[in-house]
Formats: structure tokens, C-alpha cells, sequence
């Protein structure tokens, strides 16, 4: 088999077998085809497409190439596809937990302009992102909720794929971004799995219908494997929370958990009432009477700080940045939206995230947005602050238009 062969049948709109996708995508992880070539292919794939077959097989080739967890008892997974300022993780997990329902959880690191749980996680000073195949068992049996990176053993394919995607253009393919989450889950041991698909400018997948069409993807990888799943469809037009950026985010979560009324509490109530309603079977609204008992109780923060300092973090040492730049309102008037998309490129500029594979994060800064969608303000109002490691770093118009006030 040839690899030149495959990129070219792909770039040709034409159906790849299983061996063809095997070969290709074992010979990377293999180091045997450069960075380049794989590329090539992940290009002609986010161009072309995959059919449901090519992205069933993929996502078999991903689980089949490392570890499978299995457990003991039914475990529950959830996954976001990703916004800008989306850390409902944080607030779903230990609400579950708190509620006895096992949770495993592998991440990912941040993709595009969008933060990754596992980069926010370790903006919490000693916090073990990596643990072993034992360890995250040891965890999991301890206090029912764990969350960890991607091991090397565990879908390795994902994780080479993962990285090159980020930094060559290919993150928007929803049969690449399908095969990703669902052969994580697989692999992980979940059994019963909500997605929350978000769609909208601060989102990879732009439309209501593009968002419909993974839904049905992502069911039916799931029913093909014997998977129970849920997905829920959000848009994401303006930031889920005030924070983005790694340790703001981190913050932000700690106190929505500790009764902070936010647009991020309602959407994670409503992702953690599905995973509730599926573990137990009851009504969504049952389920979420369930989550909002164990916030007011404050049980799911103390789970939160149970599973944090578990697994070595110490949340008193999270720091951002002392150094602050205010945006301010240039006009009077009402704020009709907040981009969504370029609070995550102003992010990732001021070192929140990544551009490149070699790209060091800065945790400690980011934005917090003092205004949001619908808020009437003044010309001169503090709009935003922005957390950043150099007062004199050079920001253009462009990279501040964040507000649009009418």
C-alpha cells in the first residue's frame, strides 16, 4: 500500500476501506509517513468528507490502537465539542458524582481557538493530568470521578492525530472530529455518554443543520459499538462564561459551584440533568431537581475540591496574571453581541492558547467580560480586562473587536 495512493483516492472524493485507513493512520502513529503526508490526507478529508462506513472504521482503527478500559460497574462520559469559555465539565462532573453516579473522563487539550479541560486543569498547581491505567482505576474505585488526560496507551492515534490537526487547518471535519471523541469514550469504558454539540461563531460547527448532521454521525458510531448516548445541541454565538483563559475559567467554575448565578450554571445543569436522567432513568426534570439540591447544598463544590485534591491539585495556589489592560467602550448604547470567535483569537494571542505544536501556554491570562449580550453602556464603561504576561504587547483594532454596541 502507498500512502501517495491514499491521499490521492481521498483528494478524489472516493470511499477509503478499512485496511487503506488503517495503513495510513498506523504508518503515522508508526512514524513511518511524515507530518506532511498525514496533512495531505487530513486535508483532503476535511475537503471531502467521510462517509458513515469510512467514519465508523475510523474510529475502530483509533480504539484498536491502544488500551481499553473496562469497569466494573456502569460509568458515565460526557463530552463538549467546544466554545469559547466552555467549562461546564468543571460544574457537571462533580454535581454527578455528588449524586453517585460514576464519572471517568478523558479530556483534551485545547483545539483551534477553543481552551482544552486538560490545559485548564493544569493551570491548577500540582494537578496530575497523566495517570496510568492503574491509577486512574485506583481514582475512579476511590471517590467515583475522575478526569485525565489521554495516556500514550490509551487511543495513541488520537492523540499524534489530535496535535497536527490543531495547526494545519483540519480541526472543522466532523467525521475527523467524530471519530476523535467517540473513540475516546469507547476506549475509556463509558457506557452511557452525553455530547453537547454547540454550534455558532464561537464554535467548529457554524450551523443548526451542520450540528444535526454530527448528531446523527456521532448516534450512529454509538449504536454501531453498543453505546448508550444523548446529545444535546447548544448554540454558541457569544462566550458560555464571563472567563476565557486556562486559571479564569478554573475560577469562574469554583463559583458557579459555590452559588454564582451565570449563563454557564443553566447550560450545565442542563448537560448534567441528561447524564442523571440516563444513569437512573428518570425525567430530564426530575434529574435536574437532583443537581440543583446538591449545588444549594454546597455537596457538589466539596466534591469538586475532593476529586481536585485526590488527584494533587492544590486550588489555592491558582494564579493569573497581575498585569491588567481595560477595554473600554468607545460609544454609548446596548450591546447586541459579544464575537464569540474573537474573544478566542484574542485569547490564544495573548498566550492562553496555541498556535503552534511547540506552543507554551501562559495560564494566567485571558479575558474576563464585566459586560454581556443585552447590557446598556456608557462611552468610557470597562467593557473587558485583559489579563496579560506584558502590559506592551502589541494589540491591534481588529484583534479588540469583541463587542458590537448598537
Amino acid at each position: 500500500m502507498n500512502i501517495v495512493d491514499i491521499i490521492i483516492k481521498k483528494k478524489n472524493k472516493q470511499e477509503l476501506s478499512y485496511d487503506e485507513l488503517s495503513f495510513a493512520f498506523n504508518s503515522y502513529l508508526k512514524k513511518n509517513i511524515p507530518d506532511y503526508q498525514m496533512s495531505a490526507l487530513l486535508m483532503a478529508i476535511t475537503i471531502n468528507g467521510m462517509t458513515m462506513k469510512e467514519t465508523i472504521n475510523l474510529t475502530d482503527v483509533f480504539i484498536k490502537s491502544g488500551e481499553v478500559y473496562k469497569f466494573n460497574k456502569k460509568v458515565c462520559d460526557k463530552h463538549s465539542t467546544g466554545g469559547i469559555g466552555d467549562t461546564v465539565t468543571f460544574i457537571i462532573a462533580p454535581i454527578v458524582a455528588a449524586l453517585k453516579i460514576p464519572m471517568a473522563k478523558m479530556s483534551g487539550r485545547g483545539l483551534g481557538y477553543t481552551g482544552g479541560t486538560i490545559d485548564k486543569l493544569e493551570s491548577i498547581p500540582g494537578y496530575k493530568v497523566e495517570l496510568s491505567k492503574e491509577e486512574f482505576y485506583n481514582q475512579f474505585n476511590k471517590i467515583g470521578l475522575v478526569i485525565s488526560s489521554q495516556t500514550d496507551k490509551l487511543v495513541p492515534l488520537d492523540k499524534v492525530i489530535y496535535s497536527l490537526r490543531d495547526i494545519t487547518g483540519t480541526t472543522e471535519s466532523l467525521p475527523l472530529i467524530a471519530s476523535s471523541i467517540m473513540s475516546k469514550k469507547i476506549a475509556a469504558g463509558a457506557t452511557y455518554i452525553v455530547i453537547d454539540i454547540k454550534y455558532g461563531t464561537g464554535a467548529f460547527i457554524k450551523t443548526k443543520e451542520e450540528a444535526n448532521e454530527f448528531s446523527e454521525m456521532l448516534n450512529k458510531i454509538a449504536n454501531h459499538f453498543k453505546r448508550k448516548i444523548r446529545t444535546i445541541i447548544t448554540p454558541m454565538d457569544n462566550p458560555l462564561s464571563s472567563c476565557i483563559g486556562n486559571a479564569l475559567e478554573v475560577i469562574e467554575a469554583m463559583e458557579v459551584l459555590k452559588g454564582k448565578k451565570s449563563p454557564l450554571k443553566e447550560v450545565s445543569l442542563e448537560v448534567a440533568a441528561h447524564i442523571i436522567s440516563m444513569a437512573k432513568d428518570i425525567s430530564v426534570k426530575e434529574a435536574k431537581e437532583l443537581c440543583e439540591e446538591v449545588l444549594n447544598k454546597k455537596e457538589a463544590y466539596k466534591m469538586f475540591e475532593k476529586w481536585i485534591i485526590t488527584q494533587g491539585g492544590d486550588l489555592s495556589k491558582i494564579k493569573v496574571s497581575d498585569k491588567i489592560i481595560t477595554l473600554k467602550s468607545s460609544v454609548s448604547g446596548t450591546i447586541s453581541s459579544i464575537n464569540a470567535l474573537n474573544c478566542g483569537k484574542l485569547a490564544v494571542k495573548l498566550g492562553a492558547g496555541r498556535l503552534t505544536k511547540e506552543s507554551q501556554i501562559d495560564y494566567g491570562v485571558g479575558i474576563k467580560l464585566l459586560k454581556r449580550e443585552g447590557s446598556k453602556v456608557k462611552k468610557g464603561d470597562v467593557l473587558a480586562e485583559l489579563y496579560v504576561n506584558d502590559l506592551d504587547i502589541k494589540l491591534t483594532d481588529e484583534d479588540l473587536k469583541l463587542f458590537t454596541i448598537k
